[in-house]
C-alpha cells in the first residue's frame, strides 16, 4: 500500500512535464510497469499521479503520439516530406523508428507546437530537420535535409496564411510576391534531386561542371518555384544596395518572382 503526503499534488506544469516524460520515454514506461510507481516517482506528488496510471492506456496514448508526430498533417508525413534524406539515413543503417525515438527525446522536439495555436512553436518539419542537421556533417545529407525543409516551408508559405507556426530558418526574406530564399549546395547533391534551373537549361548544364551551385526558392501566385540560378539572379539576394542588386530584383519582378 502506498501513502501520499498531504498537499503533495503536482501543479499543472509539473503534471504536464510528468505526462510528457511518460509518453516520450519507453524505458520510463517499462520501469513503471515492472517496478511500480514508488520506484519511478521522484517525489510524493509524482507518486500520487503514477499510482493511478492505467498502463495499457498509457502505452496506447504513447503509440498515438508517435503516429501524430510522424504524420502531423492529413496530407503527408515526415517520411513524405524528407524522402531523400531518410533514404540516405537508412542507407547508413538508421530506421524510421530509431529516428523518431531520437527526435522525441531531443531538445528539438520541445520546440515543435504539438497542438496548433496553443503557443508559438516550430512546425514538425523544421523541428525534425533541426534534429537531423545536428549530426548531418557537411555533405549530401546536410544539403538534402535543408532542401527538403525549404520545400516544406515554402509550400506552407504558398498555401497557408496565416501560418500556424513560426519559422526560424535563416535567410527567408519577404518580396512583393511573397517570400524567397537563396542557398548554396554542392552540385553533386543537387544532381541527385533531379533539380532544374529557374532560368535556362544552360544554367543547369553549367552547374553540372561546378563544385557548388546557388539554388533559389520563390513563392509566386502560381505556387512554389525553385531551382538552380545564375550569379546574375543571385545578385538579387545581396545584402548591400547596389545597381546590380536592383537590376536583378527588377528582372525577377517582371517574371513574377520578386
Amino acid at each position: 500500500m502506498t501513502t501520499v503526503e498531504p498537499g503533495a499534488s503536482l501543479d499543472g506544469e509539473q503534471l504536464t512535464d510528468l505526462l510528457m516524460r511518460l509518453l516520450l520515454d519507453a524505458d520510463l514506461r517499462a520501469r513503471l510497469a515492472e517496478e511500480g510507481a514508488e520506484a519511478v516517482a521522484a517525489d510524493p506528488g509524482e507518486l500520487e499521479c503514477l499510482a493511478s496510471v492505467d498502463l495499457a492506456e498509457l502505452d496506447t496514448t504513447a503509440r498515438r503520439l508517435r503516429s501524430q508526430v510522424w504524420r502531423p498533417g492529413s496530407g503527408g508525413s515526415l517520411a513524405t516530406t524528407f524522402p531523400r534524406s531518410l533514404r540516405l539515413l537508412q542507407d547508413a543503417g538508421a530506421t524510421e523508428s530509431d529516428l523518431l525515438t531520437g527526435f522525441l527525446g531531443s531538445p528539438h522536439f520541445a520546440r515543435f507546437r504539438l497542438i496548433p495555436y496553443t503557443a508559438p512553436g516550430l512546425s514538425a518539419e523544421e523541428a525534425f530537420a533541426s534534429y537531423l542537421l545536428d549530426d548531418a556533417g557537411s555533405g549530401a545529407l546536410r544539403d538534402t535535409v535543408t532542401h527538403e525543409l525549404m520545400i516544406a516551408l515554402f509550400t506552407a508559405l504558398t498555401c497557408e496564411q496565416p501560418l500556424s507556426f513560426v519559422i526560424e530558418a535563416e535567410g527567408i526574406v519577404p518580396t512583393d510576391r511573397g517570400h524567397t530564399a537563396l542557398r548554396t549546395y554542392a552540385a553533386a547533391s543537387v544532381a541527385t534531386w533531379g533539380a532544374t534551373s529557374t532560368e535556362h537549361p544552360e544554367t543547369t548544364e553549367h552547374a553540372a561542371n561546378a563544385e557548388t551551385v546557388q539554388y533559389a526558392y520563390f513563392t509566386t501566385s502560381a505556387g512554389l518555384a525553385h531551382g538552380v540560378v545564375s550569379g546574375r539572379v543571385a545578385a538579387a539576394f545581396e545584402a548591400e544596395p547596389s545597381h546590380r542588386r536592383e537590376t536583378a530584383r527588377r528582372a525577377l519582378a517582371r517574371r513574377g518572382l520578386w
